[in-house]
């Protein structure tokens, strides 16, 4: 299942804010892993973070876009 590019602004602690683009695609997922989970790719700058997450996650965007910012709050911005 594939979902559009979803763009959002991430506020770090610092006060600056990031642009991030985040979409899920399990085309590249084993068959039988592709009954239960997606890939989400957070994008962000030059860099991709692929991770893998149950599919349930996927339909509650704002529990997505919570996975997100704490991906690159925790990254520190740096996604490489």
């Amino acid at each position: 299942m594939e979902t559009k590019n979803q763009m959002i602004w991430v506020e770090m602690p610092n006060q600056s804010r990031l642009e991030v683009i985040y979409y899920c695609n399990d085309a590249k997922l084993q068959d039988e892993e592709k009954q239960k989970l997606t890939q989400l790719f957070i994008q962000l700058h030059d860099c991709v973070c692929i991770m893998k997450i149950e599919k349930k996650i996927m339909k509650n965007r704002n529990y997505l876009e919570k996975i997100v910012h704490n991906k690159v709050i925790n990254a520190r911005g740096h996604l490489c």
